[in-house]
């Protein structure tokens, strides 16, 4: 059926995924190619390809140059747990994963120098990580400390990363937390569709009343349900 609205691209995007979702287009299906999709639905093929960058933005589709386009395993809804010592955890362990981003870097920022109360040019370790489930991102944590990290490849990154150091030796912490939009950055290391909401954790970490370390998770709503339980 031609489409008729003033946003083609998000009524193929809405088709498709709705094929997606349902299993009528199976994971690993290859699409048609976009000018054979365009003729089908009455559309151009530069807007069937708008409609699958939005596919590909929400982990729906996987594009490449000169390829077709092939159908992913939709994102699956998980439980994660806020315990008392301010880390969240997966409900469900099997599957965990990660991929590192930073490993203690040099880097700033603002939030994190004022937690720490540090100058505001202070230059901080930087250790950061895209927390992973069935092998899919739901959650980005970044580390900030005063002191340089030392990562090595022995040290596991789990779904309570960065326990080793400074966090272990930490006798109290204190933790916030709210939802908002995604930042662009986030979305694109989280391969969450532009504008997802999620939730942010903020956790300064003290060693004898000193403030040592300043941890801010970021997780996928559209993905993930927090619980708040009992350190484990």
């Amino acid at each position: 059926m031609p489409m008729t609205s003033p946003h083609p691209h998000e009524q193929v995007a809405a088709a498709l995924r709705a094929d997606i979702l349902s299993g009528r287009l199976a994971p690993g299906e290859k699409l048609p190619g976009q000018r054979e999709l365009g003729e089908k639905l009455g559309v151009a093929p530069n807007t069937v390809a708008q409609a699958l960058r939005l596919l590909e933005e929400e982990g729906l589709v996987e594009t490449a140059p000169r390829r077709r386009s092939r159908v992913l395993q939709p994102v699956a809804a998980m439980e994660a747990w806020l315990h008392e010592d301010g880390l969240v955890r997966p409900a469900d362990s099997d599957g965990n994963g990660h991929a590192d981003m930073r490993r203690g870097d040099p880097g700033t920022d603002a939030a994190a120098v004022e937690a720490l109360d540090r100058a505001p040019d202070a230059a901080l370790s930087v250790r950061q990580a895209v927390l992973l489930q069935a092998g899919t991102p739901w959650a980005l944590q970044t580390l900030f400390t005063p002191d340089p990290l030392t990562v090595n490849s022995a040290d596991a990154v789990t779904a309570a990363p960065f326990t080793v150091g400074p966090l272990r030796r930490e006798d109290s912490h204190t933790s916030s937390w709210g939802a908002r939009p995604a930042t662009t950055e986030e979305c694109s290391l989280l391969k969450s569709k532009i504008g997802t909401a999620v939730f942010e954790i903020r956790r300064i970490g003290f060693t004898d009343e000193r403030p040592t370390s300043y941890l801010l998770t970021v997780v996928r709503a559209d993905r993930v349900t927090i619980r708040m339980g009992s350190a484990s």
